[in-house]
């Protein structure tokens, strides 16, 4: 269950002398409030997206929202908006994001670079995440490897899915083909990674 929502913090306060309450008329009676409003996941600041402000009278207690502001009032928000500062915090989930980003790029490229190793230096028991021609899955495993060839065992198994390739079914040894072993060219390994034919190596 997904808890967000948004939220508004203060980001400042100022006395409003020499100006009129629009309501009762009293002169130095408002003070103005500027607020920054920021969504959050799970209470987790994601970032800020709105400036609010309010005034206040001292005198009357009338509220009056942004919208509501005459245009001196607004001359003085914009004032103090130049003066509020968003507070860094509320940009906590924008960065913890880009982290994440970050974190699993660094993981694709380091997993990339680990498979074209095991596909320029292959062994018997690698085991090679397949896409087939007509877009399913399955998997082939190296059984020998002779001169400049591999030699792979094909999966009896296929799945619609790459989801469906780690399934006990199609990992099983019992599920690769012993009696009828394909040759590939070494030189052709990268060329297949490349292409998206090998998805993925697996190495005990």
């Amino acid at each position: 269950m997904l808890i967000y929502g948004n939220k508004a913090t203060k980001t400042g306060h100022k006395d409003l002398f020499g100006v009129k309450c629009p309501h009762c008329q009293t002169k130095d009676s408002l003070e103005m409030y500027t607020f920054s409003r920021y969504a959050h996941l799970f209470w987790i600041p994601l970032f800020p997206y709105k400036k609010e402000a309010v005034t206040q009278c001292n005198h009357c207690k009338q509220v009056l929202t942004k919208k509501e502001f005459n245009g001196e009032l607004m001359d003085r928000y914009e004032e103090m908006k130049k003066q509020a500062r968003t507070p860094i915090w509320q940009f906590i989930g924008l960065f913890l994001f880009g982290i994440l980003v970050a974190t699993v790029l660094y993981s694709a490229a380091e997993d990339e670079k680990r498979d074209k190793q095991y596909l320029a230096e292959p062994k018997a028991g690698d085991i090679y995440e397949i896409k087939t021609e007509d877009g399913n899955y399955t998997l082939y495993k190296v059984a020998a490897i002779k001169s400049d060839s591999v030699y792979v065992m094909f999966n009896k198994y296929q799945s619609t899915a790459r989801s469906g390739l780690s399934k006990n079914e199609i990992t099983a040894t019992a599920s690769f083909i012993k009696e009828d072993l394909s040759p590939i060219a070494k030189h052709d390994l990268l060329n297949m990674k490349t292409k998206g034919e090998i998805l993925r190596v697996k190495r005990d």
